[in-house]
């Protein structure tokens, strides 16, 4: 990953776009050495839209299956969100292997 100060990306904006758009590689731009935002690509900005909805989409399904499962097996609401939570973090850690 590309990273740029703040400073650079003012005087070569045109430079690091293209950078993004060209290469389809995110860059992290830092103000005093601190990360603060990063420029993707319009395709990788699409394909992160895409993610997210198809995340809400997954928690969704997650919900009402863990409640579901809870009026059927008389789980509490507590123990509902605890299988609610677990399959959540599994997820998770499926999503940082993918990248």
């Amino acid at each position: 990953m590309k990273t740029v100060t703040s400073t650079e990306l003012q005087k070569n904006t045109r430079e690091v776009i293209d950078w993004a758009r060209m290469r389809g590689e995110a860059v992290l731009i830092e103000t005093y050495g601190k990360p603060m935002a990063a420029l993707l690509s319009y395709d990788e900005y699409q394909s992160y839209l895409q993610y997210r909805q198809a995340r809400a989409v997954r928690f969704e399904q997650l919900r009402l299956a863990a409640a579901a499962n809870a009026a059927e097996n008389e789980l509490s609401e507590e123990e509902a969100l605890a299988l609610v939570d677990d399959e959540r973090q599994a997820l998770y850690v499926e999503g940082q292997q993918v990248k």
